[in-house]
């Protein structure tokens, strides 16, 4: 007589199991298709609006250099200033076309702007956009018809593009004017550094010259009062070459000097 053909509990419940991970498996592969089709693929890399230092942006953004912003930040190309952007690529953060002027320094000068009702919008997508306000370029309304605001920082407008932690300034300052405000700067600094009063552990030396030289030319204009202030530190540290008094007769003869390496 032929025996009928049994399944085991145990055999049963390990095909009920991979059965039920096949399921699943396919279910969670959709479910992550899906969103990934949602999001026009998947990120891989700063989004529209954020920073973008290692020189890469999500699929469709360019990671671009500028005064627009203090560092480089990802955007996308557009071509009607004054009007909006397609949100393809960008994640559903709206932007708007502008054009910045010729005196603009950077890659490009047409681009899209993140649009934001509030500062808040603006620091949530990167902390360093400035404001949320109307475009402009230096303190000039682009575009005075149009009520929308969007992302920018206009302490950098017009500004040399510095590295913060290189400090690349030096080759970048070529008038003639300043010539000897850079000299200053130098041997302001080069006290510091002898008195210990800046830590090249915590930042290079070049960034203390470049903070002395912003601080001492506010708007483009040499401060004469800052620049005889930091005259006295050196003529103090000059004349007390050999003595004990080497990095303290400034405390006599000069105002007291703050932390330097606070912005």
């Amino acid at each position: 007589m032929t025996r009928p053909f049994c399944v085991s509990p145990l055999a049963h419940g390990v095909a009920a199991l991979t059965l039920l991970f096949l399921v699943v498996g396919c279910g969670s592969e959709a479910a992550t298709t899906g969103a990934d089709a949602s999001n026009g693929g998947a990120s891989t890399g700063p989004g529209f609006g954020e920073l973008c230092d290692k020189g890469a942006c999500a699929p469709g953004l360019a990671c671009v250099d500028g005064d627009w912003a203090s560092d480089p930040w990802c955007t996308k190309a557009c071509a009607n200033p004054g009007d909006y952007c397609d949100t393809l690529g960008t994640h559903g953060v709206s932007g708007l076309c502008i054009a910045l002027p010729s005196d603009f320094k950077g890659e490009t000068g047409t681009f899209c702007a993140p649009i934001c009702n509030n500062s808040n919008t603006c620091t949530t997508i990167w902390g360093g956009w400035e404001k949320c306000a109307k475009p402009a370029w230096k303190n000039k309304e682009l575009y005075p018809e149009l009520p929308t605001q969007v992302c920018h920082s206009p302490g950098t407008h017009g500004q040399l593009v510095i590295d913060p932690v290189e400090c690349d300034w030096k080759d970048k300052i070529t008038d003639p004017k300043f010539t000897n405000a850079k000299q200053v700067c130098k041997a302001y600094c080069g006290f510091l550094k002898t008195c210990q009063l800046w830590s090249t552990a915590k930042e290079k030396l070049d960034c203390c010259e470049w903070r002395c030289f912003q601080e001492m030319t506010p708007g483009g204009v040499v401060d004469d009062t800052l620049e005889d202030k930091k005259k006295c530190y050196i003529k103090a540290f000059n004349g007390a070459q050999g003595t004990p008094k080497v990095c303290s007769l400034h405390e006599e003869q000069c105002d007291p000097v703050g932390d330097p390496h606070k912005r």
